[in-house]
């Protein structure tokens, strides 16, 4: 790739918005008047006609609105979206589960949902107490989106010609959700924000790209990116590559926040689920109490942790949030469960209409007393998590991160390497931990399952392990 073809891919703020799939113009969203109290009604009326026929009913709904801004060298986009939905959801006295979505978040929509589940007779509930008013916030305007953005790429001072792209995101994702069943009235308003900037510097033949990101729940100016924070950024980006081939060996590794983080959630998304524990050969070596890593790795989902980008009030099912825990002390002691799987709390939907499945919210793994400093001995020091893999079958995990830096006798050696992999076994890698330290970061994931967008978050501190590591191969 050269100059030229990497700014005619990020030709502006429109285009940096089509690469995050959030279209390339600004759309008017026509927002119907209904109230929150009319959802209720509806849903309510839903479970009355279906509960005389089902011994199980649940009702879920939503309205979420998706704003994005971005800001690059050559302009400013913003783009809005809007997605209703509706879920049905029964049970017989068979215990066969069905489901009814519909887009249309109506009277009409709902009451069309409930005949498509077939004839209903309708029960009278017991009452069940009203859940608190939300509050009312005023919807987010574009002045908003473009002053923030604004104020971000302000606070740039670079100067350096190597800096050949520059670039800021803020994502932020307004959902309000209606759960009701014979048993509960419940709505939750989570807004979740993504703050990025990101830098590209030209080193020798290829761009060197580097970004840091914020994420939250809750207001817009709940957090800000400093002056502090976007140097190190563009310093990172402009890192000289070490040229030449990359030795293949095992070693000492200290993983910064973002590899930590994308280990355990492809760890935790593969192994620690009750869908994941049905396969023999998950159950068989990841039983409740097994040894899973090192006794200074203990791990807990907590959606209810304040201000978390994963976090919520109750699950897709209705259940109310509970913190996990997953492993303590290195022993394996719960998995993330749903109905289905006999356990409650973890029942996630994508977009919160789409497949149900067991899911974490924000995983939490647990500081050491460390520093990150004193961590550093002979070996390398991975930092920027891209993605990471495990094979359930054999817990095979590759880890990909964007940089190595080499240390001698704890400290930089100068030399840095692009592209790098860890791979092992993920019971060895975990097991090999021999330090935790105790500053921590938090990396946040909005990924796309089927056109519906799926939340988390990974509070994770640095940690030292051992494995294999190599250039990187996969793509």
């Amino acid at each position: 790739m050269n100059r030229r073809e990497l700014l005619r891919g990020t030709a502006s703020g429109s285009a940096l918005l089509l690469a995050f799939g959030c279209g390339g113009t600004r759309s008017t969203i026509r927002r119907r008047e209904e109230t929150r109290a009319d959802v209720r009604t509806w849903l309510r009326d839903a479970v009355e006609q279906l509960a005389g026929t089902y011994p199980t009913v649940h009702a879920l709904a939503v309205s979420r609105v998706r704003t994005t801004g971005a800001l690059d060298v050559l302009g400013m986009g913003v783009h809005r979206s809007r997605r209703d939905g509706v879920v049905l959801s029964v049970r017989d006295a068979t215990g066969r589960w069905r489901e009814q979505v519909s887009s249309d978040l109506s009277s009409a929509g709902v009451a069309a949902a409930v005949r498509a589940l077939g004839p209903g007779a309708r029960k009278g509930l017991a009452p069940i107490p009203a859940p608190p008013a939300l509050p009312v916030a005023a919807p987010l305007v574009d002045a908003q989106i473009r002053g923030r953005l604004e104020r971000i790429a302000a606070l740039d001072r670079t100067t350096d010609s190597r800096v050949i792209y520059a670039a800021t995101l803020l994502d932020v994702d307004d959902a309000t959700v209606w759960s009701f069943s014979p048993g509960h009235d419940r709505q939750q308003h989570n807004v979740r924000i993504r703050n990025r900037v990101l830098r590209a510097a030209w080193n020798g033949m290829r761009p060197v790209v580097c970004e840091g990101e914020l994420a939250w729940s809750g207001g817009i100016d709940d957090q800000a990116f400093d002056a502090a924070a976007i140097a190190r950024v563009t310093r990172t980006a402009l890192h000289i590559m070490t040229p030449g081939p990359f030795e293949d060996r095992e070693q000492i590794v200290v993983l910064d926040p973002s590899v930590t983080a994308t280990l355990v959630d492809a760890g935790v998304r593969a192994l620690l689920t009750s869908s994941a524990g049905r396969r023999p050969e998950v159950d068989n070596r990841l039983s409740i109490g097994a040894s899973l890593a090192a006794p200074l790795f203990a791990l807990v989902d907590d959606p209810t942790q304040q201000g978390a980008y994963g976090g919520f009030e109750f699950d897709d099912e209705g259940e109310v949030a509970a913190p996990q825990t997953l492993v303590d002390a290195g022993k394996g002691v719960g998995v993330l469960s749903d109905h289905a799987g006999g356990g409650r709390g973890r029942a996630r939907r994508p977009g919160h209409v789409g497949p149900v499945a067991p899911a974490s919210s924000h995983l939490r793994v647990t500081p050491g007393t460390a520093s990150a400093e004193s961590l550093r001995s002979d070996g390398l020091v991975l930092e920027g998590g891209i993605t990471a893999s495990v094979d359930p079958s054999s817990s095979r995990v590759v880890i990909v991160a964007a940089r190595a830096r080499e240390l001698r006798k704890g400290q930089p050696s100068g030399r840095i390497f692009a592209d790098v992999e860890l791979v092992g076994d993920l019971r060895q890698v975990l097991q090999a931990i021999d330090g935790v330290a105790s500053e921590r970061a938090i990396t946040a994931y909005r990924d796309d399952a089927g056109g519906e967008p799926t939340w988390r978050s990974i509070e994770a501190p640095w940690i030292r392990t051992k494995g294999f590591v190599r250039g990187r191969r996969s793509t």
